[in-house]
């Protein structure tokens, strides 16, 4: 009897279970299509304190060079004005004056795909101080203008008003002789120097020294270049 009861149990429960129907997937596809051309500028100065903001308002003394390109330096100081100052017979260093917004800078747009790293800002002189007026100008040779080190800032930083440690803001001592002096690159970190950035400076640390018995009292000029290339950092 006993075997009786469970088989007739077990028959039951079987019987009480749903049915399991198998069913196919009802699928379709769409595809995702994209081109990306290089972003090639011109990129609007921005707020050297603020990488991330445009500069607002204009600074006619840090204007925009209206580059274009991929890779582009889009500001650079107008002028080192150094402003009327007395002759000494010994060597001497004079001191820049200073810009309304009390800050010069350089600012660099890398908009190149992510396999292309690198870059390099250098400057130089293409020659010493020379008097602007007279029919023999007198030239203020060995003169040396200085580049403070500054503040290197990135748009793309978690704080982009913060010293972007990914960047290397040098300073230059720029003579007739020397060349093209770095004064502002990446470092070899992956993705340093994307985006915008910057290096900024006091202007009245920029400096002009004059060798001994080399000064005449005069008008001078010359122009600085600042040159940016693309580099792969080492």
């Amino acid at each position: 009897m006993k075997k009786t009861v469970i088989t007739a149990t077990m028959l039951l429960s079987l019987l009480g279970m749903p049915a399991v129907v198998a069913t196919a997937n009802s699928t379709a596809k769409t595809t995702t299509d994209l081109k990306l051309t290089e972003n090639t500028g011109p990129t609007v100065p921005v707020d050297p304190t603020n990488p991330a903001n445009p500069q607002d308002p204009d600074d006619p003394e840090n204007p925009a060079t209206g580059n274009t390109g991929a890779l582009t330096l889009d500001v650079a100081p107008k002028t080192f004005n150094f402003g009327s100052v007395q002759t000494y017979a010994d060597k001497h260093t004079y001191q820049a004056m200073t810009t309304t917004n009390v800050h010069q800078y350089l600012q660099v747009t890398d908009n190149r795909g992510a396999d292309e790293q690198g870059w390099v800002v250098t400057v130089e002189q293409d020659r010493d101080l020379t008097e602007t007026s007279g029919t023999s100008p007198h030239i203020l040779t060995g003169t040396t203008i200085h580049v403070p080190v500054g503040i290197a800032r990135n748009s793309l930083a978690t704080d982009p008003t913060a010293v972007d440690n990914n960047l290397n803001a040098t300073v230059a001592n720029v003579t007739n002789t020397s060349g093209a002096v770095t004064v502002f690159s990446t470092t070899a970190t992956m993705g340093a120097g994307k985006g915008t950035s910057v290096k900024v400076w006091d202007p009245t640390e920029v400096t002009l020294t004059i060798p001994k018995n080399t000064a005449k009292p005069g008008t001078y000029a010359n122009n600085l270049t600042w040159t940016l290339t693309a580099a792969t950092p080492s």
